[in-house]
């Protein structure tokens, strides 16, 4: 890279494409094409590590994120913050928890899993955990599972069992331990006394988040209506949020009193209650209608007047929930919640990409964590998102603080990460494989961006022919800024670039475009097809059989122009505008003479005013001259068969006539056609029907054949004895020969 002074703000603008490409590639194509990569969006397709993305668009190097632990099991479900910085983490699929102590978080290399193993739970998921008094640590198994204790010193033992498939959620609010079950969607409380008891039936399937409330009261998240409820200690609950989505993933509590929650699943039904008959009032007043929730009721969601009817009235009859679907959100998958201090709802971040596990407010902001890379989102103020941190790892499943760090798990490797508050010495970003269609060359690479102090950016590329990188591809190779790419001409093309920090900053980069040339190709001619034509007045006649009256036609009638239709269908590759040039030659010449150039249509009629009657050969000819300079225009030709322009009719002469008996007439006729073969005949007599007639010899196959017309049982006088014939080109000549048949004599 060329030397760049120091906080030097880096703006390329690029040339026209003649300027930026100006002789020097062996190519033929359109126009450059510039394929920019400058915005939050197309830098959120690619891959990066140690980098942060902000909603402007900016690349940076992130905070530290080290890996911390390795539990060497396939994801981690659950985590908990002891007293005095240590954690525990519930994992899946062998059901193992682990502590770290504060010196084992801020390590510089992971723990050996062997020494922070401290239970192995029968079942297989440990999906919830939660630190209850005393030190003890409770986790919830699943399937069929128990809540554990375990102490301090790794002793454990079954706490509750609430003969539930599933353990979702554990949380205490004071000494009692609230369990958030499924597949019935139970809420239990369990006292000190370790007596439990179902708190709250949700009438949903699952209760998949709990959380405890300063004031005593327990928050709940559901599943499959996407219902969050404030739930009292004396059971009474009342439903703050009715999610458009199927599941609430998780809830976090904010200082500030806010919840904040995560909502999975497609859009899913929302509660309505329909309203019942309005009991009426003296006066004519409907009842004003309020819904309260209690668990003494035991039935879930049950409306209920909040004023009696008046005396008389019969009280309706409880309205059971129905639910409807909500198809404007159709494509949405996962969404993140405020619900303020007011019950004000806010949706914070949206997506139809990517799923939200779980949230983690912080004075700088809530973090988000998601299954796209693992990524850790921070929405600050006015919805800013910037992508903080990426682990690289299916999906970043819990965040959780504990004494000055942040911390990340992840699956599908069950890893523990540790974001710090310092940047990252290094970082990289890949971008997405560009496809461009066709073989192409690179121009000159730009970028935009800004260097603090002793840092470095540098971009690199590499080309190839399949869709993924691989042992085919050309070797990542480094581009001096503004310079030529040099990786080989290619249809696919990525880039990267190298972060490298200092005491004084990082590197910022804010724009890379990459300008190249398509190979322009050539077009392409599908088919292209011959065959014989007659005008629009020709082909109105019927052919025979039958043939029409003989009537000559009217003097005003126009002529039958008999041809050659020739057609086509091409394309190009590239989209270019095409042009078409047809030439000629006759049977025995070898040079092609252009009959028509400059077409835009894909047809083209042939008559005797064009070329006179013969057997000929065409090529046609598609060039995408219109959308490419001359040196690069790109040609595509087609030659058809030999092809007989026969427009002449054939002609007919009488041999002779006879009468062999008595009533019976005999012409024959000989028909010569000087370009195509005779396919058809018919008779008629005395201006009768048209009959069908073959030749004398059977078939009707050659330029020259005889015809004999016979007329039977004929009334003494003049008759007319008539013959139609027609040519494979369409033509037809008729003759006639006038009869007289004697009286019998007497």
């Amino acid at each position: 890279m060329k030397p760049i002074p120091r906080g030097l703000h880096l703006r390329r603008w690029w040339l026209a494409a003649g300027l930026l490409l100006a002789g020097a590639l062996p190519i033929a194509a359109v126009n450059t094409v510039f394929w920019r990569t400058a915005s939050f969006r197309q830098f959120s397709h690619g891959s990066m590590h140690g980098l942060s993305l902000s909603r402007e668009g900016r690349l940076r190097l992130a905070p530290d994120l080290r890996l911390v632990f390795h539990t060497q099991q396939a994801l981690i479900w659950s985590v908990a913050a002891g007293p005095h910085g240590s954690i525990y983490l519930g994992t899946g699929h062998e059901g193992r928890i682990y502590r770290l102590t504060p010196a084992d978080l801020a390590g510089a290399h992971p723990v050996p899993p062997r020494r922070a193993l401290l239970f192995s739970a029968p079942q297989p998921e440990v999906f919830a955990l939660a630190l209850g008094p005393g030190g003890n640590l409770y986790a919830g198994t699943s399937p069929n599972g128990k809540v554990y204790r375990i102490t301090p010193g790794g002793h454990a033992s079954v706490y509750f069992d609430p003969h539930e498939r599933y353990i979702w959620a554990l949380a205490f609010s004071g000494k009692a331990l609230y369990v958030g079950t499924g597949d019935r969607g139970k809420i239990y409380r369990v006292t000190a006394a370790q007596q439990g008891e179902k708190f709250f039936d949700t009438r949903q399937a699952q209760v998949m988040a709990l959380a405890a409330a300063p004031n005593g009261d327990l928050l709940a998240g559901s599943e499959p209506n996407g219902l969050i409820y404030r739930i009292t200690p004396a059971g009474q609950a009342f439903v703050l949020y009715n999610s458009p989505l199927e599941e609430i993933h998780r809830l976090a509590l904010a200082p500030d009193g806010s919840i904040y929650a995560t909502a999975q699943g497609a859009p899913a039904p929302l509660l309505v209650h329909p309203p019942p008959v309005e009991p009426v009032l003296a006066g004519g007043l409907a009842a004003p209608m309020a819904m309260t929730i209690t668990a003494s009721s035991g039935s879930g969601l049950t409306p209920k007047p909040a004023v009696p009817p008046a005396s008389g009235q019969k009280a309706p009859a409880p309205v059971s929930p129905e639910f409807s679907p909500v198809p404007h959100l159709a494509g949405m998958r996962s969404a993140v919640y405020r619900i303020a201090p007011n019950q004000a709802v806010d949706t914070l971040w949206s997506s139809t990409s990517q799923d939200a596990d779980d949230v983690l407010p912080t004075a700088q902001g809530l973090l988000v964590s998601t299954d796209h890379n693992g990524r850790i989102y921070r929405l600050g103020p006015n919805r800013q998102t910037t992508i903080l941190a990426q682990t690289n790892q299916e999906e970043t499943t819990r965040l959780l603080r504990a004494g000055p760090y942040v911390l990340a798990t992840t699956a599908n490797r069950g890893d523990l990460y540790r974001l710090g508050g310092s940047a990252s010495a290094s970082g990289w970003f890949v971008s997405p494989v560009k496809d461009t269609r066709v073989i192409s060359h690179w121009g000159d690479l730009q970028w935009r961006g800004q260097l603090a102090p002793h840092t470095r950016l540098r971009l690199w590329t590499r080309s190839g022919n399949s869709p993924r990188p691989d042992q085919t591809w050309s070797p990542w190779q480094v581009v001096p800024l503004g310079q030529r790419i040099p990786s080989p001409a290619a249809r696919y093309i990525q880039w990267k670039a190298v972060f490298q920090g200092s005491p004084s900053g990082s590197p910022y980069l804010d724009e890379v475009v990459i300008p190249y040339l398509p190979v322009n190709l050539s077009p392409e001619i599908h088919w292209f097809h011959v065959r014989s034509a007659v005008s629009s007045e020709a082909a109105a006649r019927p052919l025979l059989p039958p043939l029409p009256s003989m009537a000559p036609p009217p003097a005003h009638a126009p002529a039958h122009v008999h041809g050659i239709e020739l057609s086509w269908k091409a394309n190009d590759p590239d989209g270019d505008r095409l042009r078409y040039s047809v030439y000629f030659q006759a049977e025995g010449e070898s040079d092609w003479k252009l009959l028509r150039g400059d077409l835009s249509a894909s047809r083209l009629m042939i008559d005797n005013r064009r070329l006179p009657d013969g057997v000929y050969r065409f090529k046609l000819v598609a060039s995408d001259g219109p959308s490419n300079p001359p040196r690069f225009v790109k040609r595509a030709e087609a030659v058809s068969p030999l092809a007989t322009l026969d427009t002449a009719a054939p002609s007919l002469r009488l041999l002779s006539t006879s009468q062999p008996r008595p009533g019976e007439a005999v012409a024959r006729f000989a028909a010569d056609d000087p370009g195509t073969v005779l396919v058809r005949a018919a008779d008629s007599v005395d201006g009768g029907p048209w009959r069908l007639l073959y030749s004398d010899d059977g078939i009707i196959d050659s330029r020259r054949e005889t015809f004999t017309v016979r007329a039977r049982q004929l009334s003494p006088g003049e008759h007319l004895l008539m013959l139609r014939i027609e040519d494979a080109a369409g033509n037809m000549n008729s003759a006639k020969v006038l009869v007289s048949i004697p009286a019998p004599r007497p």
